[in-house]
């Protein structure tokens, strides 16, 4: 027992659905091991592009048995059932398959049985055939006769061929040579006719002729077709049968050179699109990829529509491009019912089947990502067609699930590393907001209780430290909220602003700036540019409150700005000691604040200069930071410049 759910763990079940009552069985026999842990159950059915109307209420009770079993339902249009069975098959990697079989009639007797067929065709796959006398043979709506298809080519081919042979009698019936020659010549003509023709049919023509011209010209009475010799009926008979093998065999010869050659050709297609596939950069890149392919090897106009409201991409065949024939106002109806039902519908299906376009919806399960649509162009898909383009739209379905769930890996990874960050801010915080906090409460309870023994110099001391505290936190609250708006919303309102104005207003920001120098060149022409006001503000008072903080006493600092093309730049410097080049990398980066040897009186959060990087994101900028001449720092940010004119 344990060997038997070791083989079938992990197996996936494929079911062949019909529309006969007797397939309930065998759908029932198939979720016995669909009940196996492990197990994966996809139910099939063909429909086949002549009986694609067919609405058979059992066949949809037999869907819905499936369904409710526990089998996920597929439906795909092949009119070769043994091969679309086959590559079904392969593609989803099947280990068992489950059908109905029924003894064929007397008429299909002589007809390879489709439970054998598909034991060649899979013998890697656990075939099961459910026996049941009113089962259908065929897991199909309705069987498919072949059918021969009439050319000009062949007949044209017939007709030369036996007009040449014809001519060779005529040759060898004014020579010495006896009516035996001339029989031989007509019945290599029929071999020649057979071999070069498509169907074994236009062999059997070949052999009419050769005996209604053989009787017609050469045998006596000439120019009748009376036969007096009955050794020649028998003649006849032969070239029949031998025309009839020839032609058999040349068919099957061909057949397998030609299945031969389609799977070289898909496989080669498939691996190409594979790869590119995998090269591909989004969603986008992939549908691209893969509708330009599929209208290039289809011929076809082919226009996918997207999950979300986007209007539906167009990609139209060569001798398409000029044709206006994207209007699908009237096909809008099958677009959604393939959305809705995950199932295919339009031109050749059940569902629509007067559209002009066909459409096959593109999903995983229940993960839906658009309906594709394939102009059919009043003909049907041939059966290799059919096939590769299920091929590669498997390949499509599985790269589109594979790039949705890496980009919901990365939006997972992105929102933990936003849930890291806001954590250690908020330890950040807390921890050095506590200094300044308790430095305030301890001072206020100092003047509380001290302030009429305290002298005038102890008092206004005490009334800086809390103003300076306070500033800080003032500061570091502003930074704070900046850059906590500017995570969840990086959009911003930009208008036309005098930098020089901004400049004026930074400065009414600042603390008091000591023994240090300020100097503002703005040049004398107004400079507008597109900004934010109130955020390219914050990017000052936090650059020259830095200046401030980190250079010493007596220090000078430059604010500059100027144009340059169509760009305002904006400079704040100082003459300090500088940045060590090892830390300029980092220190964009929140929560660094470097080494600074000269003082250790400097308090940071390592925010400040984060939040300037962010807020030149927003604007479409970048701050940079550099050695200013001959010592010092400098830092860096330009803004789209605007001309406004007097009156505006």
């Amino acid at each position: 027992m344990s060997e038997t759910n070791n083989k079938h763990s992990g197996s996936v079940i494929l079911l062949c659905l019909s529309a006969s009552p007797s397939s309930q069985r065998v759908i029932r026999t198939a979720a016995k091991a669909l009940n196996i842990p492990g197990s994966e159950g996809i139910a099939l059915y063909i429909e086949s592009r002549n009986d694609a109307a067919s609405g058979d209420t059992q066949l949809r009770e037999n869907i819905e048995t499936a369904r409710r079993l526990g089998f996920k339902i597929q439906a795909l249009e092949s009119g070769d059932i043994v091969m679309g069975i086959t590559e079904y098959a392969r593609r989803v990697k099947a280990t068992d398959l489950y059908l109905g079989w029924s003894p064929p009639s007397f008429l299909m007797s002589a007809k390879k049985p489709l439970s054998d067929q598909l034991v060649s065709a899979l013998p890697e796959v656990d075939i099961h055939v459910i026996p049941d006398m009113r089962s259908s043979a065929f897991p199909q709506i309705s069987r498919r006769s072949d059918h021969v298809s009439w050319n000009l080519r062949d007949l044209l081919l017939v007709l030369a061929v036996m007009a040449a042979a014809t001519f060779l009698c005529l040759l060898i019936d004014r020579s010495r040579y006896s009516n035996a020659n001339i029989i031989t010549i007509y019945i290599l003509g029929v071999l020649i006719a057979s071999l070069l023709t498509s169907h074994q049919i236009y062999g059997l023509l070949a052999a009419v002729l050769y005996i209604l011209l053989f009787n017609f010209l050469f045998i006596e009475p000439r120019y009748s077709l009376l036969v007096y010799d009955p050794e020649y009926l028998m003649t006849y008979l032969v070239t029949v049968i031998a025309s009839l093998l020839t032609s058999s065999l040349a068919t099957r010869v061909k057949t397998i050179a030609r299945r031969s050659a389609e799977n070289a050709y898909q496989a080669k297609i498939l691996l190409d699109t594979s790869k590119q596939l995998e090269q591909a950069a989004g969603s986008r890149d992939l549908i691209r990829i893969t509708c330009d392919q599929l209208s290039n090897l289809l011929d076809r106009t082919v226009i996918f529509f997207h999950e979300d409201s986007q209007p539906p991409s167009v990609f139209p065949a060569a001798e398409d491009a000029g044709e206006q024939i994207y209007d699908l106002t009237g096909e809008r109806e099958a677009v959604e019912w393939t959305k809705a039902n995950l199932h295919y519908s339009g031109a050749y299906t059940s569902h629509f089947r007067n559209f002009r376009y066909q459409y096959l919806s593109i999903h995983i399960e229940d993960r839906r990502y658009g309906v594709l649509a394939i102009d059919m162009k009043k003909k049907p898909l041939s059966d290799f067609e059919s096939t590769l383009l299920h091929s590669i739209l498997h390949e499509f379905s599985m790269a589109m699930d594979h790039e949705k769930m890496q980009r919901e890996r990365q939006l997972a990874e992105v929102f933990a590393e936003k849930e890291r960050m806001r954590a250690g801010l908020l330890r950040s915080v807390s921890h050095d907001l506590r200094t300044p906090l308790t430095a305030i409460y301890g001072n206020a309870c100092n003047l509380a209780g001290n302030s009429s023994v305290m002298t005038q110099e102890d008092r206004d001391k005490t009334y800086a430290d809390i103003r300076e505290d306070s500033l800080w936190l003032i500061e570091q609250m502003e930074n704070i909220l900046s850059m906590t708006k500017l995570e969840s919303d990086p959009a911003t309102s930009l208008s036309a602003e005098d930098i020089s104005d901004v400049i004026e207003e930074s400065l009414r920001h600042i603390n008091d700036t000591g023994s240090h120098t300020l100097q503002i060149d703005t040049g004398d022409a107004p400079l507008f540019a597109m900004m934010d006001p109130k955020l390219i503000t914050q990017v000052l008072v936090n650059l020259i409150n830095n200046a401030l903080k980190y250079t010493p006493e007596g220090s000078a600092i430059t604010v500059r700005a100027w144009k340059q093309d169509d760009r305002v730049f904006v400079s704040v410097s100082d003459n300090g000691p500088g940045i060590p080049d090892e830390e300029k990398k980092n220190i964009f980066d929140l929560f660094y604040t470097g080494s600074h040897s000269y003082t250790d009186a400097v308090r940071s959060m390592g925010i400040g200069l984060n939040v300037c990087a962010m807020i030149m994101k927003a604007h479409g900028s970048t701050i940079t930071v550099a050695d200013a001449d001959p010592h010092g720092t400098v830092f860096t940010f330009s803004l789209s410049a605007k001309e406004v004119s007097t009156y505006e």
